[in-house]
């Protein structure tokens, strides 16, 4: 499976540089300066790219999946859904190259609840809700036959996730080795921090985030979603006390690679970070 750590190329949204300026000025900065690879995604109708691009499993191998998630079934939420069919309607070489690779698969799915940790994915049980026309046995048939790994489900906060997404991404990354990186989930809801730990220490060797100051700030979460491309690892930095430590405790975890900080408040605010306005492939 590709994992974060093999990845080489990442694309954003088109809409970023206009979106998000400083972000988008701060992080193309950063990819340049390393020679990494990146481009924009033409077709798309938000930034949130990671949510609805494909899948990738193998080199020459991308699942496709039904991006018609309950939160943008509104009359705003549809204007604002991607087809991700209409991203790789372009002239564009590589993403033409892509489509050819991609499979479809029957389920509604969010690409933001699906964190590839080795051979193993960990998505939250939302995914059930999204597809109540097929049976539990019949959605984890399909997510494995597309994915090739071990699933495994942790519970979906309903009163902890503001917007109603039901992410994997907002509270895991993969870390390599059979190890994985929890998000200080304690610091909001005690109860659901030991649900997932329990969950996850059944397959994983855990680590989580900690933060010390007088309040741990709401917006704390995103640090968890951050973007790594090989051995680059961004992390969201959002002027608060808790930046510089969790910067401290990621390159703890990866010490084989570089971290930086890049200031993030403009996605943040939208309700994602770093994860969820990227797509990293291996090209």
């Amino acid at each position: 499976m590709i994992t974060d750590n093999l990845t080489n190329a990442v694309y954003f949204s088109s809409l970023l540089p206009e979106k998000c300026p400083i972000l988008n000025a701060h992080i193309t900065e950063a990819l340049q300066k390393r020679g990494i690879v990146y481009g924009y995604l033409p077709g798309t109708k938000d930034i949130w790219c990671r949510d609805y691009m494909p899948i990738q499993i193998e080199r020459e191998r991308f699942v496709l999946y039904k991006y018609t998630p309950d939160y943008l079934q509104d009359k705003i939420g549809l204007r604002i859904q991607t087809n991700p069919e209409e991203v790789f309607q372009t002239e564009d070489d590589q993403l033409q190259s892509i489509w050819q690779k991609c499979s479809a698969i029957d389920l509604v799915v969010d690409g933001g609840n699906v964190v590839k940790c080795g051979d193993v994915v960990v998505m939250t049980d939302k995914v059930f809700e999204e597809n109540k026309d097929k049976s539990r046995n019949e959605v984890e048939q399909i997510l494995q036959e597309a994915f090739q790994g071990e699933l495994l489900f942790v519970p979906f906060d309903r009163n902890g996730d503001e917007y109603g997404l039901g992410h994997s991404d907002s509270i895991v990354h993969y870390i390599g080795n059979g190890k994985i990186l929890l998000t200080n989930y304690d610091d909001f809801s005690t109860y659901f921090f030991r649900r997932y730990r329990k969950a996850l220490e059944a397959r994983f060797e855990v680590t989580t985030l900690k933060y010390k100051s007088k309040r741990i700030h709401a917006r704390s979460w995103a640090y968890i979603n951050y973007l790594q491309i090989g051995s680059l690892v961004l992390v969201p930095q959002l002027g608060l006390e808790e930046d510089a430590q969790a910067l401290e405790q990621i390159s703890n975890t990866l010490p084989e690679c570089e971290v930086v900080g890049i200031p993030a408040l403009e996605a943040v605010r939208r309700g994602g970070a770093l994860n969820c306005i990227s797509w990293n492939i291996q090209i």
